[in-house]
């Protein structure tokens, strides 16, 4: 299950990656998506606190912050690159409480330019880079004791490196298009954050 869950991660990067992507250059629309995200991460907290009770905010925040960064080096105009900067600076100064830190937040734009690569040597760099980025996110500065770590550990660190090469592998093969995420699947992580404490709290 855990393994699981480090997949979901870079998987969720790499969907905001291709939805900034899709988005024509200097047209920004992702206002509404990125309200969303910012609505149920304040809505989640609560539920995440009881759960986990770990003192960090929950990963709709990381999201919320990597798509602002994701957006500016796609797009590229002066507000946006300055939203980005302020972002980068927000998370510099929240890292130590939020879940995947500085590398799950700069994550998503590992993954656009990913996307944008064209160039073979490109490719390699950017998807090396994501896949680092995403392993880093996962178990921290403790993926320098590598050979140390337990058998579990790393299983982690391989499916969360293995998650956005897979991913991006994916979209290269040719297939019809999938549709954005939409509003009404944004409450799906505070109700299962509830349920979560709550199956906790009755065992």
């Amino acid at each position: 299950m855990r393994i699981i869950g480090r997949l979901a991660y870079p998987l969720f990067c790499l969907a905001i990656a291709a939805n900034v992507v899709r988005q024509p250059i200097s047209r920004p629309i992702g206002l509404k998506y990125l309200s969303g995200i910012l609505l149920f991460a304040i809505l989640s907290q609560w539920p995440y606190s009881r759960y986990f009770d770990n003192g960090h905010l929950n990963i709709l925040f990381v999201i919320a912050l990597g798509l602002v960064i994701a957006q500016a080096m796609h797009h590229r105009t002066p507000g946006l690159i300055l939203c980005g900067v302020l972002a980068l600076m927000t998370t510099v100064a929240l890292r130590p409480i939020l879940s995947y830190g500085l590398t799950g937040v700069l994550l998503p734009t590992a993954l656009v330019i990913a996307l944008q690569a064209r160039k073979l040597e490109i490719k390699i760099v950017s998807w090396s880079l994501s896949a680092l980025l995403a392993a880093i996110a996962n178990v921290g500065s403790s993926i320098l004791l590598l050979p140390d770590l337990p058998t579990m550990d790393h299983a982690v660190i391989i499916a969360a490196a293995l998650a956005p090469v897979l991913g991006l592998t994916l979209l290269q093969v040719q297939v019809p298009p999938l549709r954005s995420v939409k509003g009404w699947l944004y409450p799906v992580y505070p109700i299962h954050l509830l349920l979560l404490s709550s199956l906790s709290i009755s065992f």
